[in-house]
């Protein structure tokens, strides 16, 4: 058997003219075979080895690039004699070596979404792709050990997978070049196996970089970063998304990861996804149906991995039963789950918190194991009837937070199943919920009060109209971006816990308006807040003097450490001086970077008392107009770190805008010098 390759159409007839009789195949990959020459056609090489193996002969059809350029598949047989056409035959065939990359995901609808997001664009870079992305049920536990679980545990659970499925992956196959890319799935701290998963991995992790596999680790839980500095160290490449969700996967984005991931987003409740303003109203209710049909077929995850590999966007129009809200009960701020159903968990409790438009929800797992705990995703963002956005449930209750998830969700699990030890502590968890903040009168007595007094002090002080946010969710994502920092730049536990108080206390100084007669600060009795943004860091300093000399800090904060840290605070702009202290002015530095991070489109949608952008721009004086256009040119930024570098990514719409906040940016960075890793800044556009 004779087997000819040509995607000509006048080629048949010239082939035909020549005596050729032969099975005329109509595809070859282009130059993957020999020499320089435009070969008509695209055959997948595998298949041609395979004619050569099996005893067959191969001939191409060859046609120099002059000649198919000007006239392509139009050439008639004559025409293609005078353009030197002739068969080659191939002999034989060296394939070369594909790159492989294996890419673990999380199972749930924002880990879904990023994991197949993450496969298509390594696929763009010519990796052929395994993907290990699958919810397996196991049973809970405390101390389990080795023998106790599966050696495939699945994705879904952050321990398990770290401490099972990926030590027992067969990663064989992989060689020098080749990639490991782990999506949405954090380093977790040891809850349930007597034995660290994550110190495990990171030796996995060094042990896969040895034989030169890249180890990508891409994560947005920032509160999960108790390991990663230890991976890092090991080799490990690791990628933090500031801002929106969306972006929490390999590659650059296009239109195809946007709209996908920002499904992904919606799923995991993130409320840079909300609508602002009131065009945006429309296209987020059908976004939020897509969200809520994706949050259901996760439960036939490879179905809708396929889905989204597809981009069979049509799938999400069919009609399908939504989840159901569980009965419940409401006191006051909050909704009351008694038992919620199997496997439905944080979504059942989020539809029964939107049903009953309470701030927070409580509820007991089915089988009184663990009691649930979130905020209602709506009720976390200022709006006009509602101010003051309700703490995150990880800050009311801090002596339940986890050290990996999300501040808004938490789940505390009982020594034991017992639904009266349930019932008795989610009453006192919603009383705990349904108190005030802790009153001015009340001293902190540890650490968490005193953040809880902050945060107060954030939500129950009105900031400048002219500002973008600056309250309590700004003041959390610094804290964020300073525990990262602080990460990469290997400070000690005592220098993060200095870093950690300024990023919370930087901006206290904005509410001076209000503190004026209580802390008889100077200012002006017309004040609409712009002297008090001017002299923030001022006011900063003189709040917290205040503030210890009433006794807020007493054995909670040093009065050292409180000098150095309202020092810090005062010095947190870069038209201040740095601190003379090297250690300090490390900190300064620091803290000047973690506060630029937070310069995204979704700190700048709207300010502090709920109004939107559209609304507020209509008072606006033009250098305040610059600084929020210029913030909401920018989509989010994402981190990639190595042990020797580390690049600030910046997603943009509107680059033109964004060179503002970027110029800025990169001017914050300058007096690091070796305090970070070697810097760049990279600018990738976004497709609208």
């Amino acid at each position: 058997m004779i087997y000819i390759v040509t995607r000509h159409e006048g080629a048949v007839l010239w082939l035909r003219s020549k005596g050729y009789v032969g099975s005329i195949l109509p595809h070859l990959e282009r130059e993957q075979i020999a020499g320089g020459n435009t070969y008509i056609g695209v055959l997948p090489i595998p298949m041609v080895k395979a004619i050569l193996d099996a005893g067959s002969r191969f001939l191409l059809l060859v046609l120099s690039d002059m000649a198919f350029s000007q006239r392509g598949a139009s050439m008639t047989p004559a025409e293609m004699d005078l353009a030197g056409a002739h068969l080659v035959e191939v002999k034989g065939i060296e394939l070369a070596p594909l790159k492989r990359a294996v890419v673990f995901g999380g199972t749930d609808g924002h880990g879904a979404t990023m994991t197949v997001i993450s496969e298509r664009n390594l696929e763009k870079d010519g990796y052929e792709v395994t993907r290990v992305c699958e919810f397996k049920q196991l049973k809970m536990g405390s101390n389990l050990g080795k023998n106790d679980l599966p050696e495939d545990c699945g994705t879904r659970f952050p321990e398990y997978f770290w401490g099972f499925t990926f030590l027992n992956y067969d990663f064989s196959g992989l060689r020098a070049g080749d990639i490991v890319v782990v999506v949405d799935i954090p380093l977790p701290i040891r809850v349930n196996l007597d034995f660290s998963a994550a110190d495990e991995a990171i030796e996995k992790i060094g042990e896969l970089r040895e034989k030169g596999i890249r180890v990508v680790l891409i994560d947005h839980h920032k509160r999960a970063i108790t390991h990663y500095g230890k991976a890092i160290e090991k080799g490990a490449e690791v990628t933090f998304s500031l801002g929106a969700e969306q972006y929490c996967h390999y590659g650059a984005p296009d239109a195809y990861s946007r709209f996908w991931g920002t499904l992904g987003a919606i799923c995991d409740r993130d409320p840079s996804m909300l609508p602002v303003e009131a065009d945006e109203m429309e296209p987020f209710e059908e976004r939020e149906r897509y969200a809520a049909w994706i949050d259901l077929k996760k439960r036939d995850l490879p179905f809708l991995l396929e889905t989204i590999r597809n981009d069979a966007r049509e799938s999400l129009t069919r009609p399908e039963a939504t989840l159901r809200p569980p009965a419940s009960e409401v006191e006051k701020n909050v909704t009351v789950v008694k038992r919620l159903t199997e496997n439905s968990g944080y979504k059942e409790l989020d539809a029964a918190c939107a049903c009953n438009d309470t701030p927070y929800g409580v509820g007991i797992t089915h089988d009184c194991s663990a009691i649930l705990v979130i905020n209602y995703w709506k009720k976390l963002r200022p709006e006009e009837k509602n101010r003051i956005p309700a703490l995150p449930v990880a800050l009311r209750l801090a002596q339940h937070r986890d050290r990996f998830g999300h501040d808004t969700a938490l789940t505390i699990k009982l020594g034991s199943p017992d639904c009266k030890e349930a019932e008795a502590q989610m009453d006192e968890i919603v009383k705990t919920l349904n108190s005030t903040r802790i009153k001015r009168d009340t001293l902190p007595e540890n650490r968490e009060d005193a953040i809880d007094y902050i945060a107060s002090a954030f939500s129950d002080v009105p900031t400048p109209y002219f500002l973008t946010m600056h309250g309590w969710s700004h003041i959390e994502t610094v804290l964020d971006s300073a525990r990262i920092l602080g990460m990469i730049s290997g400070l000690t536990a005592d220098e993060q816990t200095l870093l950690d108080w300024a990023a919370l206390c930087h901006d206290l100084g904005n509410g001076a308006v209000a503190y004026r007669d209580t802390y008889g600060l100077l200012v002006a009795d017309d004040d609409d807040g712009a002297e008090a943004r001017e002299k923030h860091e001022l006011y900063t300093v003189q709040i917290l003097t205040e503030w210890n000399k009433r006794g807020v800090f007493r054995d909670i904060i040093s009065g050292d450490d409180l000098r150095i840290i309202s020092d810090l605070c005062y010095r947190h702009r870069k038209m201040s001086v740095l601190p003379k202290d090297p250690g300090a002015s490390k900190l300064c530095s620091l803290l000047r970077v973690a506060d630029a991070l937070d310069k995204t489109r979704n700190r700048a949608r709207y300010n502090d008392n709920g109004e939107p952008y559209s609304w507020v721009k209509e008072k606006l004086p033009a250098e305040s107009i610059k600084h929020w256009e210029a913030q909401r040119a920018i989509d989010a930024i994402r981190l990639h770190i190595e042990k020797d570098r580390i690049v600030f990514e910046f997603l943009v719409t509107d680059e033109e805008n964004s060179t503002f906040i970027i110029d800025d940016f990169e001017k914050e960075l300058a007096p690091l010098g070796n305090t970070i890793p070697a810097w760049s800044i990279r600018i990738t556009p976004v497709p609208e």
